[in-house]
């Protein structure tokens, strides 16, 4: 645990004021290699605690973004604007976070075009957060992406956490933190994000630290919550079909219940009923990849049990499935339940009646 994420989160100590213009976008490495194991965890595990760590700890107007590739994305073209910058949007990138898993190559020039064309502005300046454990794979120049930005008037700075890179990989890192303006921050295990962090995030400080956030004291982030496992089970109770004037969809009801009175998410997947063929392990309590999905949704719900529905336009002439995942949002998200999978694909196999 870091001091600073103690700093931002500490209600009785004097709250640092962001200025309402300050913009954050944070891109994530989801390769393949984010699954290698590092220090007992993977990779990816504590980028996305670490992650979740700052985002908490972020003023609640911070205007937040994020991109990652990979994500179970073949090829070179996997790079995703998964949220686009919005004020008070930390919590989201948090639960967006939750859905990326590792495994793919590393496009990092056409990663850094999607956020040149999504997010960057030539009138506010963005803070760009970039975790990478690889360099370029997929034979693009980012250091062509960072000059036509600035040519073209776009205000960014470009911070590079390198997650144990080999020296050459390094100085190309370094390179492209030169040319976007910020620094490079060498991470040789996972206590080296929360140094790299304090400095990048040290305009939030106030007088009162003196600059100094290591003699602050640490309390840890889950010292007010349960200690017992949280379990729980999730359904979809029925799906309807619905008629909207020229369009046509279904209604999928779903329940769920688990042990602990906190907040979950739900996320809604739908797919093809015909499989493709998989060359990778499926995580557990995971069915699919995102280059699998038609559709995706979620929804947060509180308190241990609820009910709930989604409303989805279905592609015509497809035979289709879906399933839900229930996520605990305390502390790092987990899943902690998926329902069965149920068939969408014609009208007659549904019962309106049914309970």
């Amino acid at each position: 645990m870091f001091s600073l994420f103690l700093f931002f989160s500490n209600p009785h100590s004097i709250i640092p004021q962001i200025p309402n213009n300050k913009r954050y976008v944070f891109i994530l490495d989801a390769s393949g290699s984010m699954s290698e194991k590092w220090d007992g965890k993977t990779r990816m595990a504590v980028a996305k605690e670490k992650l979740i760590q700052v985002l908490s700890g972020l003023p609640k107007d911070a205007s937040v973004g994020l991109v990652a590739y990979g994500n179970r994305i073949a090829g070179c073209q996997s790079a995703r604007l998964y949220h686009p910058i919005q004020r008070g949007g930390a919590s989201v990138v948090s639960q967006k976070l939750a859905t990326i898993v590792p495994a793919g190559s590393t496009p990092i020039a056409q990663t850094l075009q999607v956020v040149g064309e999504y997010l960057l502005s030539d009138q506010i300046e963005t803070e760009i957060i970039f975790i990478s454990d690889g360099v370029e794979s997929c034979e693009g120049d980012p250091k062509s992406v960072l000059y036509n930005w600035r040519q073209s008037g776009k205000k960014f700075r470009l911070q590079i956490l390198g997650i144990d890179i080999d020296p050459k990989g390094e100085e190309d890192l370094k390179r492209l933190s030169i040319l976007g303006e910020g620094n490079y921050f060498p991470l040789k295990g996972p206590e080296d994000y929360d140094r790299s962090f304090q400095k990048i995030f040290s305009h939030l400080q106030t007088p009162e630290t003196n600059g100094n956030f290591t003699n602050i004291p640490v309390i840890p982030i889950d010292s007010s919550l349960p200690t017992t496992a949280n379990t729980g089970k999730i359904q979809i109770v029925n799906i309807l079909p619905y008629e909207d004037g020229m369009e046509n969809g279904y209604i999928i009801n779903y329940e769920y219940s688990a042990t602990q009175p906190t907040e979950y998410m739900i996320q809604f997947y739908l797919y093809p009923a015909e499989e493709k063929r998989r060359s990778f392990p499926i995580p557990p309590l995971r069915e699919r990849r995102m280059g699998d999905l038609v559709n995706q949704k979620i929804e947060l719900k509180l308190g241990k049990e609820g009910k709930g529905k989604f409303v989805i336009p279905l592609p015509p002439g497809k035979r289709m499935k879906s399933s839900l995942e229930l996520w605990d949002m305390t502390g790092v998200p987990k899943i902690i339940a998926l329902s069965e999978e149920k068939p969408i694909h014609d009208k007659s196999n549904f019962d309106r009646n049914e309970k």
